[in-house]
């Protein structure tokens, strides 16, 4: 039995051998006994002809080699030994590694280490020296293997297509090379290799089709005027995706009105007290293209915002009672063209005038009278094209300018073109025509507007205290045409006027500075309207008026006359994405009387039901309205101010009431803003 040594050495020599793993490849190379760097104490020769030597020597025991094949193929398979120095350590997701014991011999002449392709050798001339029976031990070793290697493929191929137990369609995939990996060159003719390493037959080493950009989605921009600046959801859904707004204010006007109620403002109401502005909850709904959003619209902004469109007093039906309470509603569909195409029908938010109707998204509480006096909000449909990541264009079919309903017999048509060509720069024009806007003429009147802005990021270091700067800059221009008014200019005939201009020309400009990573900022901006016949500037809430009663004490009518100007300094203070807490002062300047006063602009013993009247200082109507003057047509005045006089100082009335108007109006804003 003296094979057994022999045995024991070549043994040893098979588990000290681990092969080489060359650089770049994913696969471990066939097994070569003159991989390691020493064979001391085995009894066998190195050099490139020891491989052959060694085979020859086991070759020769031809009486002990059947009882040994078994032991020496199970050695082989899976017996692991000690790692030769110039090999990479193992990773834990390394496959079963196969050692290939039908490798063909390497000539005397050829290298152990050649790099020829195994297909590019001649296989080893059999020796003559091996017995027929040993050969055909080796030969049913070698039909063994290849059925492993088959069995392998097969298992490997089958554990690559069955999910994993509990996945969902959403789940992240299994993490697989950026790039396939070649397979690894062997000098082996019939290399040992599982079906999960060979790279052509893995379904994950095919690129998948990128989809299309988010349009937008290449940059961070909660750092613009008009986009709320917290970066993560809270809570989101494959089907819903919810949102909540709470704003609540304290203003106090340096006129301290004794009724405590303001004007001329779609952001201030009341002051020295304690408002909630906006209580808004919903989200957006998204479910296999389909897509709808709801924001309901309670506080301040459900009574504040309605009351300033006319377009109710047209027809039937209580259309401020069926929509007051919605900020946002519209449903609609998503198609997968281009970077997206949207289609939605409802009510939807206008941004003409840049800032949002949501103050928590705003650089400044009070925004100026450009986007103040602009719609906060359009009834229709909208679609929303992006042929790019960085282009958006969005036609309108409206029923006016912010209203519920159509004032003539065409729908208003708009539109926005926004781009962003970079993560500093951002430009919007919104632009809107055809509308007949205006309350009691049945489409004898048309209007045209303009909107414009650019917003810049001109400083960006956020590792710095002082992090961030940027500027907004506005300007719009719009104007309407027939029913006696012009866009461009006074019309005469025969020496009399016979339509006045008519138009709206304003900007405004904002600074913002971010300090320490975006916790603190402030904010110093204002501008500038232009607005005669004053047909968007705002109707303050005397007696209880609205934009469909008009009110006697503030007329809007062809030639009469309105400019303003404004300034806001805010200081905002951010400790979190949801939360906003802000400091303003503002000062506001009209060239006519118009903010509210010390005295008011509620009538003694409260409103009388009758706002399109003069009110008497008894609290009762006159039954006199505002009235154009024949003979002066731009007399504020109007034709019926003596006849309500008259009416007043007859049977004990007191006289006439007037609110108490002024021409500026400063006041401090504070508000805790929270938005999820």
């Amino acid at each position: 039995m003296n094979f057994l040594p022999v045995l024991y050495e070549f043994s040893n020599v098979i588990k000290g051998c681990v092969p080489r793993k060359a650089a770049g490849q994913r696969l471990w190379p066939l097994a070569r006994l003159d991989d390691c760097h020493s064979l001391k104490g085995t009894g066998f020769q190195t050099g490139k002809d020891s491989n052959l030597k060694i085979m020859r020597t086991l070759l020769r025991k031809t009486v002990a080699v059947p009882p040994c094949l078994p032991m020496l193929v199970l050695s082989l398979g899976v017996s692991q030994g000690a790692r030769c120095y110039a090999q990479t350590q193992t990773q834990p997701n390394d496959q079963p590694k196969v050692a290939a014991l039908h490798e063909p011999l390497p000539s005397d002449t050829s290298t152990t280490n050649s790099t020829a392709p195994a297909n590019a050798r001649s296989a080893a001339a059999p020796d003559p020296e091996i017995s027929p029976a040993v050969a055909k031990q080796f030969a049913a070793m070698q039909a063994e293997i290849e059925q492993l290697k088959a069995e392998l493929k097969g298992r490997s191929a089958t554990e690559r297509a069955s999910p994993s137990p509990g996945g969902s369609a959403t789940s992240a995939p299994a993490a697989v090379p950026a790039k396939p990996e070649p397979a690894p060159t062997t000098t082996s003719a019939g290399p040992a290799v599982s079906a999960a390493q060979a790279p052509s037959e893995s379904p994950a080493a095919k690129p998948a089709k990128q989809p299309p950009s988010e349009p937008f989605a290449f940059a961070d921009w909660s750092w613009m005027n008009g986009s709320p600046h917290n970066k993560e959801a809270v809570w989101d859904s494959k089907f819903f995706t919810p949102e909540i707004r709470l704003d609540t204010d304290y203003v106090s006007s340096f006129n301290h009105p004794k009724d405590d109620s303001l004007g001329g403002s779609t952001e201030i109401f009341r002051s020295n007290e304690v408002q909630i502005e906006q209580i808004s909850f919903g989200g957006d709904f998204h479910w296999q293209n389909v897509r709808g959003r709801i924001l309901t619209l309670g506080g301040m902004f459900g009574v504040t915002t309605p009351r300033n469109d006319a377009s109710v007093g047209r027809g039937q039906w209580d259309l401020r009672g069926a929509y007051k309470y919605f900020g946002e509603a519209y449903g609609g569909y998503h198609f997968n063209v281009n970077h997206g195409l949207n289609v939605d029908a409802g009510i939807f938010v206008s941004y003409i005038g840049l800032f949002s109707y949501w103050n928590f998204d705003n650089w400044a509480y009070q925004p100026s009278y450009v986007s103040s006096n602009t719609p906060w909000f359009f009834n229709g449909v909208r679609i929303q094209w992006f042929p790019t990541d960085k282009l958006k264009i969005e036609p309108w079919i409206i029923n006016g300018w912010q209203s519920y309903a159509r004032y003539g017999n065409v729908p208003g048509l708009g539109g926005q073109i926004l781009y962003r060509p970079n993560s500093k720069l951002s430009f919007v024009f919104n632009n809107y025509g055809m509308g007949e806007d205006t309350l009691g003429l049945n489409g004898a009147r048309s209007r045209l507007h303009t909107d414009n802005s650019v917003e810049l990021k001109y400083y960006d270091h956020p590792e710095k205290t002082l992090d961030k700067m940027a500027f907004s800059l506005t300007g719009d221009l719009g104007c309407e045409y027939g029913g006696g008014v012009s866009c461009l200019g006074n019309k005469k005939s025969a020496g009399q006027i016979t339509a006045y201009k008519q138009v709206f020309a304003g900007w405004m400009l904002y600074d913002r500075t971010w300090f320490k990573k975006d916790k603190y900022a402030i904010t110093l901006g204002g501008g500038v309207l232009d607005n005669p016949g004053r047909y968007l500037t705002l109707l303050q809430p005397i007696n209880g008026a609205d934009a469909v009663s008009g009110s006697p004490y503030f007329p809007t009518f062809p030639g009469s006359l309105y400019k303003a100007w404004d300034t806001t300094a805010s200081f905002y203070y951010m400790p979190k994405q949801y939360i906003s807490f802000v400091w303003e002062y503002g000062y506001r300047h009209a060239n006519q009387p118009y903010f509210t006063g010390r005295g008011g602009i509620t009538p003694p013993n409260g409103n009388n039901g009758s706002p399109a009247d003069y009110v008497c200082m008894d609290g009762s109507s006159t039954g006199f309205g505002w009235a154009p003057n024949a003979s002066n047509p731009t007399d504020p005045n109007g034709a019926n101010l003596g006849l309500a006089q008259s009416t007043c100082n007859a049977n004990s009335h007191g006289g006439l009431w007037t609110p108490d108007l002024r021409k500026d109006e400063p006041s401090i804003r504070m508000a805790i803003m929270v938005k999820f």
